[in-house]
């Protein structure tokens, strides 16, 4: 009599476990990619191959975690939208060396190669390179675009020969690492050579270009911003002439930064779109003249919830060109009219060319009204003279120029030192904010200021580098440092905005300064020789 098998072994029942519990992650996660409009797991590369497992699921077949970044989305994303703007008409407009290539590769690839760009090209090259904090491997970006891309483009892996000797070379001058790897080609191929946009000029571009600022911090990068926008933008038609929206994201160059450094991602940025429509959709939805954020505000979308909450506003390039303007304007205004004001100040150092930094930092429109206690100009017997009542040491105040911008406060006070046979007991206080050229040096009496000036009015003096505390000689086009002692008003109104208990202490060392060591002759004893002792009785010395 048979009966039916019911046992099942200890370790085919764990196994059957582990199957079901990955088998619902992998139910939970493809709705969710549906939701986010990603498509479909088939691939319509060449090669026929399946797309990986593991882009769409939280573990891969040996249970490996797929990479997310800090803000928990997938890095796949990123490389997508970077992959994107790589392979962007605007893209190729921009990029000559791209573009040369590929028509080339168009018109004698055939219909099999024509088009296809290879992967390791597009990395080793803008918007890829520098852009990632972590340079992905060729085949993280083929799962990324099957993933994330596979309406737009598609992927294919060689195996045999190149597909072109254009991207490549000939001989043994190829690169033999790309033989072998994989190529990447737009789905619109066949009309890139008489596409629309190719014809396109700089300033029709520009119109078709938004500036946005208050980006949401989980979008601040390069590949962020371009998935930002795309989720901003609405169902758009078929009949558009890129498939690509977003064609290019720039990042405006902070003042602080080099000629040559990436920029990083501030929260602001200039988006390129393929049609004029994208950009008013944009500049409509969200306006410069933005809406208090309220919370109780029902949005569908996240990052439309998100936008509204960091306060997220666009405008249109051609007003963000103006507003520059405007402001280039307005600063050359305040430095024309800080040069006419200090061509009457007193002082005994004029420059034939100041800049704008010749004013004191701390000085405020509003104070010029403001009473202040110290006289506008020095008395008809001579500079106002240091007295215990005084609010402030008079001629203790200079203003430096020429400096190394990269200095520091420890090296301009060794540095200013020197007059002084290297005491630094002359420099009392050095008034530095890095970056700038320029100082105020608060001494410890006139007699120290006069010493300082006629010490860098004798000797020029060029600070080489941001370290050098000795300074040297100038050549002949060289800037040298320059000393101009601050009197009457501008002493006054410097002085204005140190509290009241570094004021008083600035009064009592110049006092100190001014005093002589010993004015009673040789043989008057001094303090230290008639010192007495706890009990009251004098020391014997």
């Amino acid at each position: 009599m048979s009966v039916p098998f019911a046992f099942v072994p200890r370790q085919v029942s764990r196994s059957t476990k582990v199957q079901g519990a990955v088998s619902s992650k992998t139910s939970s996660a493809v709705p969710q990619q549906q939701r986010a409009g990603s498509p479909s797991q088939a691939s319509d590369s060449e090669d026929g191959s399946e797309a990986p497992e593991a882009v769409a699921t939280d573990k891969d077949k040996k249970g490996k975690r797929r990479a997310v970044d800090i803000h928990g989305h997938d890095a796949g994303e990123d490389i997508a939208a970077l992959t994107l703007l790589a392979l962007s008409d605007y893209r190729i407009w921009l990029d000559a060396d791209l573009r040369s290539k590929l028509d080339e590769c168009l018109r004698t690839g055939g219909t099999s190669a024509a088009g296809f760009v290879p992967i390791s090209y597009l990395m080793r090259r803008p918007p890829f390179r520098g852009f990632l904090s972590v340079e992905p491997s060729e085949v993280e970006v083929v799962k990324a675009l099957r993933a994330y891309a596979n309406e737009v483009l598609e992927v294919r892996m060689l195996v045999s020969a190149p597909s072109s000797s254009v991207w490549y070379g000939t001989g043994k001058t190829s690169r033999k690492k790309d033989v072998g790897g994989y190529e990447v080609r737009r789905k619109d191929w066949e009309k890139s050579l008489d596409h629309p946009l190719r014809d396109l000029s700089s300033e029709q571009w520009d119109e078709r270009t938004l500036y946005m600022e208050c980006v949401p911090t989980q979008y601040r990068s390069l590949a962020g911003i371009a998935r930002f926008t795309q989720a901003l933008l609405p169902a758009l038609p078929s009949s558009l002439p890129s498939p690509i929206c977003v064609q290019n994201v720039a990042l405006p160059p902070h003042y602080l930064d080099k000629p040559g450094d990436i920029p990083k991602c501030r929260g602001y940025a200039l988006v390129t779109f393929s049609t004029t429509e994208q950009r008013d959709v944009l500049l409509r939805d969200w306006q410069w003249k933005r809406r208090p954020y309220d919370p109780t505000e029902h949005e569908t979308l996240e990052v439309k919830k998100e936008a509204q909450r960091f306060g997220f506003r666009t405008i249109s390039k051609m007003r963000w060109d103006q507003l520059n303007e405007e402001y280039v304007a307005y600063r050359q205004q305040l430095v024309d009219e800080i040069f006419e004001a200090n061509k009457h100040a007193p002082s005994t150092y004029r420059a034939d060319i100041p800049s704008e930094t010749d004013v004191p930092t701390r000085v405020r429109p509003e104070d010029e009204d403001v009473p202040i206690r110290a006289p506008a100009s020095p008395p008809p017997g001579g500079a106002p003279k240091t007295t215990i009542a005084s609010p402030y040491p008079y001629g203790c105040l200079v203003f430096v120029k020429n400096i190394h911008p990269e200095t520091n406060k420890t090296t301009l006070k060794a540095l200013f030192a020197k007059a002084f046979a290297g005491k630094s007991t002359g420099v009392d206080y050095v008034d530095f904010n890095k970056g700038m050229d320029s100082c105020y040096l608060r001494l410890a009496s006139p007699h120290h200021t006069d010493i300082l000036t006629e010490h860098f009015t004798r000797h020029p003096t060029v600070q080489v580098n941001g370290l050098d505390d000795t300074g040297g000689a100038p050549n002949e086009n060289e800037r040298t440092i320059k000393v101009e002692l601050i009197e009457g008003k501008r002493e006054a109104l410097y002085w204005k905005n140190i509290p009241e208990k570094v004021r008083r202490q600035a009064v009592e060392k110049a006092l100190q300064a001014e005093q002589p060591i010993n004015v009673c002759g040789p043989n008057t004893p001094t303090p230290s020789s008639t010192a007495t002792t706890r009990g009251g009785k004098k020391r014997k010395r």
